[in-house]
């Protein structure tokens, strides 16, 4: 009877993982349109008091879907995320590159991919996912939420020129 139970356990463990991993919609979507996507963020942020959280990824990408699997798995993540972001998800791939969207934004050599913006449209931060992993595997709730942390203080700052970011 126990194997029985471990073994029905571990077929619904492997289904949940195969759904997880082939999800065709991790929100990356070859055919949306980046720049109208990015001006509704732009409005919710100013709005909201909050920045805008450009991620460039896709569904064929290994590390979005673990990105998207680690925010599922960390309520508090994904409340940090909600509360001091408006996330907007840009697909770059085989399918679509995007190209005259990303030419805007400071370059980026993998996916996922964050860039920070202000409501004023000032690109504050470029940054690769990679600062935020751990192993080979995931990534690392403490560097997340620090993360957050980071950008939540920073939020209420965005009216303040800033001389160095460039403006999309």
């Amino acid at each position: 009877m126990r194997g029985r139970f471990l073994a029905a356990a571990a077929f619904l463990a492997a289904m949940i993982s195969v759904q997880d991993v082939s999800a065709a919609n991790l929100g990356y979507d070859p055919k949306a349109d980046p720049f109208e996507d990015y001006h509704n963020a732009i409005a919710a942020a100013a709005a909201e008091d909050k920045l805008v959280l450009v991620i460039a990824g896709g569904d064929w990408c290994r590390w979005c879907h673990v990105l998207n699997r680690f925010v599922a798995r960390h309520p508090d993540v994904q409340q940090g995320l909600e509360e001091t972001f408006v996330v907007v998800k840009v697909y770059v791939g085989d399918e679509n590159y995007n190209t005259d969207f990303f030419e805007q934004l400071p370059r980026a050599l993998g996916a996922p991919h964050f860039w920070i913006i202000a409501p004023d449209r000032n690109v504050l931060a470029s940054q690769s996912t990679g600062a935020l992993e751990h192993g080979e595997r995931g990534y690392d709730k403490d560097k997340f939420l620090d993360f957050i942390a980071h950008w939540r203080r920073e939020a209420p700052l965005y009216e303040e020129p800033r001389k160095t970011a460039k403006k999309i």
